[in-house]
């Protein structure tokens, strides 16, 4: 059932509110574009912004390594639905759709996640976990996505990947141990990247698959 025209959508690039039955009216596919976008900027990014913050003093506002890297998940599977054709995907491998909708956005996040895991880590990994699972991860993204998205959305503890505010880069392998490490608050910070990145392809038009599967995602808001 369609939601109601009433209903708040969200928020116009100009900062102004905006509801669904307005947004419905909206004709031109580039200002569909804009108000989607401003729309994950005040639902989305913003909101999950704030658990990334820091005070003065170098502090964190507030101290949430493990909320924000379940909602930097939830974002990323979220843009994959944009610039993805859901329907196709779908269609073709339902059991593994949410995979390949966020193997992309890590690919632009860092192009060494879309990397096969070497036989180092593979022996390692299955030592760890007490299984061979080389069939399923073809890439590092996939670790991220099974051991530690999946895990974590249906038990809150990460298994195979690791967090560490600490660590000084991105992410890390551990070759020799099977397993990867994530900085939250860096990873986070490259998801923003990625997500400005992409949508300059969309509003610009560099990208028509992108855009054209953003505009299907945009109705299916309004449905």
């Amino acid at each position: 059932m369609p939601v109601p025209d009433n209903t708040y959508f969200g928020e116009t690039p100009e900062g102004n509110e905006i509801s669904y039955g307005e947004v419905r009216e909206i004709a031109d596919d580039q200002r569909k574009i804009e108000i989607l976008k401003s729309r994950l900027d005040s639902f989305l990014l913003r909101q999950i912004n704030s658990l990334s913050l820091t005070e003065e003093n170098g502090n964190y506002r507030v101290w949430s390594p493990f909320p924000l890297t379940v909602l930097t998940f939830l974002a990323v599977e979220t843009l994959g639905h944009v610039i993805s054709d859901v329907a196709k995907i779908r269609a073709q491998n339902q059991n593994e759709q949410s995979k390949i909708l966020v193997t992309p956005i890590y690919q632009k996040m860092d192009v060494r996640l879309s990397h096969k895991p070497s036989k180092t880590f593979n022996k390692a990994f299955e030592v760890l976990h007490r299984k061979d699972d080389r069939k399923s991860l073809k890439h590092y993204s996939d670790i991220i996505h099974k051991y530690q998205r999946n895990t974590f959305n249906h038990g809150y503890q990460g298994r195979g990947v690791y967090l560490s505010h600490q660590l000084d880069g991105t992410w890390q392998i551990v070759e020799d141990g099977g397993y990867l490490i994530l900085n939250p608050y860096r990873f986070w910070i490259l998801f923003k990247e990625a997500y400005e990145s992409i949508f300059l392809d969309i509003l610009l038009n560099r990208n028509e698959d992108y855009r054209k599967n953003a505009l299907k995602y945009f109705r299916r808001l309004l449905n």
